[in-house]
């Protein structure tokens, strides 16, 4: 599909220090590098359904927990023991969907927190109250409750992985098979029918089997 002249123009459109990773993996062919690119953009786009499915999962369950304790306004009624850094992301929130001109509804600010967030409220500083009084719960394996560090570690790597595959960075050297087994386990921790939903509609294994068009 691509000529020397489409390469050359995409050279210039996507930039040498963009396609530096894939020249040095392509030993500096550039159309090596750019069949490489076009494989990682399959790839990337790929991952869009179960990463969806897991930070809708992790949020939603999570948001249960929180309106449980303390209320469907938890997010502005002072009732979680949430740290400044958590404070400023749901205020940045509720400012962007003003600027949308959309109402601060529960539901609207739910979906415009970000995963960051969610991973966040998992961490270390909370084990002591959300985690143990709230979250411990939600995360189980086998009928018994995971521990925290193991769910905030696994989430936290997706997390990075996520912002690499959505702000196009190269992830086909990370064993993304490795990391699509990993997302669909997460969801399992929290929802075993939500698991087997993701996989039946991730097209990640086929691929990651077939990663040329």
């Amino acid at each position: 599909m691509r000529t020397p002249v489409t390469n050359a123009a995409l050279e210039r459109a996507l930039s040498l220090p963009r396609l530096n990773r894939y020249l040095n993996d392509a030993a500096g062919n550039l159309d090596g590098a750019l069949s490489l690119y076009e494989s990682n953009a399959r790839i990337s786009e790929a991952f869009y359904r179960p990463l969806q499915s897991l930070e809708v999962c992790l949020r939603n369950h999570l948001s249960i927990e929180l309106t449980a304790a303390y209320t469907a306004n938890w997010f502005r009624n002072g009732g979680p023991p949430l740290g400044q850094d958590a404070i400023d992301k749901i205020n940045k929130a509720i400012a962007d969907l003003a600027r949308a001109g959309r109402a601060p509804t529960p539901g609207a600010v739910i979906a415009e927190l970000n995963f960051g967030f969610w991973v966040m409220i998992l961490s270390r500083r909370y084990d002591a109250t959300l985690w143990r009084g709230n979250f411990s719960s939600v995360f189980q394996e086998g009928g018994k409750r995971i521990a925290r560090q193991r769910v905030h570690n696994r989430m936290d790597e997706i997390r990075k992985f996520r912002n690499r595959v959505f702000h196009h960075e190269p992830i086909y050297h990370q064993n993304p098979a490795q990391f699509h087994d990993d997302i669909i386990e997460a969801i399992r921790w929290i929802c075993p029918d939500s698991a087997d939903w993701a996989l039946h509609h991730s097209r990640v294994p086929h691929v990651l089997a077939n990663p040329w068009p």
